[in-house]
């Protein structure tokens, strides 16, 4: 598989067009082909995952419930499907495709390592199988949009039932914090809204447009139900309710306006070429898109209003900008002191997965605030393996230029999860503070 970076291909376009008879591939600044083989190997070392876990113990019972729908949708739809039950080959193709990938969904769900990490993969199996079941029962037995406002208004009825009994309540504000934002995430987010609308994918008379709606409405089902269990299972566990919301609403004010002080750092950066440190030529490598990478989320000019988001959302929201923020300078300070990590070799490629994977696991075992540092390094442990996939279906010879996106976001890992721990000490400072 060949790849550009996007401003390696607008350079190369550039070149392309500049020139008349000479042929810019044959230049000495075309970068090195490296051996695939090799590039393949480099992703061949383990690497660490971190599942995702959520403080509040989730109930077998539970687990068992949402497994057992799951299967029960995937058993409506049956395992062959031939012309005699869907003429139209391309739509009995694409339900087929559908149910397939339910089952395979819903095998990998049983084998996830944590109890958090089953409740999400078993809503998105049930999700898919929910497709697949639905647009069945449209080609089976007629069924229709229309058939399913009724259980849309249900799920509609038990969120609003939700959102009134629910309270910020807790015992450790840290913990409390990041159950909330999982219930704020099924809750308040769109993921349990339900329009009942035209289908996104499919035209209306097509029944994989009703089996759209049908997983529509079971996402949203799904989210209300593990949101209620999560939220009963933590008010369970208190002896002594105590309503955090002042708590961390006040949190939540004091990190954003620290946040807003610290971006001052950034005025010097060029919005447009946030990579540029005068004196050093940092273009077109892998610092240059890890730096573009870690800028934007942290654009004075295109911030984000945390006073607008959930009181749990917004602590999350400040601990990921927080360290973004300490991740860019921290890296623009090393371009600033002349390292590019430019990419001539795999031993070179190697040698940012293996900074990537150290910082990882440094990371994992600091023991600042265990539960904020994995709710972030949680999500660059998939990033590093994302990055891991791609190099390990290069084939042939690979230009080094192709892999410096993969690079950068190994370079993007080892920032963040450096900064992590600190981060992590200093929002839970602020949700503890009196």
């Amino acid at each position: 598989m060949t790849r550009l970076s996007r401003r390696g291909a607008l350079a190369l376009l550039g070149a392309l067009a500049g020139c008349s008879g000479a042929n810019p591939l044959d230049s000495e600044s075309v970068p090195p082909e490296l051996d695939a083989a090799a590039v393949r190997a480099v992703a061949s070392d383990s690497a660490p995952t971190v599942p995702a876990r959520l403080p509040v113990d989730i109930g077998s019972d539970h687990l068992a419930a949402t497994e057992r729908r799951a299967r029960s949708l995937l058993d409506a739809v049956p395992t062959s499907l031939g012309p005699d039950e869907i003429p139209n080959g391309a739509i009995r193709e694409k339900l087929r495709d559908a149910r397939r990938r339910a089952a395979e969904r819903l095998s990998a769900s049983a084998e996830a390592s944590t109890p958090f990490e089953r409740l999400l993969a078993f809503a998105d199996a049930r999700a898919e199988a929910r497709f697949a079941a639905g647009a069945w029962r449209a080609i089976d037995a007629g069924l229709t949009r229309e058939d399913l406002a009724a259980e849309a208004e249900t799920v509609r009825a038990d969120r609003r039932a939700l959102r009134e009994r629910w309270r910020y309540v807790g015992a450790d504000p840290v913990e409390a914090t990041l159950v909330h934002a999982a219930i704020e995430d099924r809750i308040v987010s769109g993921r349990s809204h339900i329009t009942i609308g035209e289908p996104r994918r499919y035209r209306l008379g097509n029944p994989l447009g009703v089996g759209e709606i049908a997983e529509e409405v079971e996402r949203a089902r799904v989210a209300v139900e593990d949101a209620a269990h999560c939220y009963d299972r933590l008010t369970a566990s208190l002896d002594d309710p105590v309503d955090l919301q002042p708590r961390l609403v006040d949190a939540r004010r004091r990190l954003h306006e620290a946040f807003e002080d610290e971006q001052d750092a950034l005025s010097s950066v060029d919005p447009r070429e946030p990579w540029r440190i005068d004196g050093v030529d940092v273009a077109d490598t892998p610092a240059a898109e890890a730096l573009e990478e870690l800028f934007r989320p942290v654009d004075p000019s295109d911030d984000d209003d945390w006073t607008d988001a959930e009181p749990a959302e917004a602590l999350t929201w400040a601990h990921a900008s927080f360290v973004t923020l300490e991740a860019f300078l921290a890296l623009r300070e090393r371009v600033r002191e002349g390292e590019t990590f430019a990419i001539e070799s795999a031993a070179d490629v190697n040698a940012v997965r293996t900074a990537a994977i150290e910082a990882l696991r440094a990371a994992e075992e600091s023991p600042a605030e265990p539960m904020l540092t994995r709710h972030a390094t949680t999500g660059l442990a998939d990033q590093l393996a994302r990055a891991d996939e791609e190099l390990s279906i290069e084939g042939g010879s690979v230009r080094a230029s192709w892999l410096r996106d993969d690079a950068a976001t190994y370079l993007t890992v080892a920032a963040r999860a450096r900064a992590t721990p600190a981060v992590s000490r200093r929002v839970a400072a602020a949700l503890r503070a009196a």
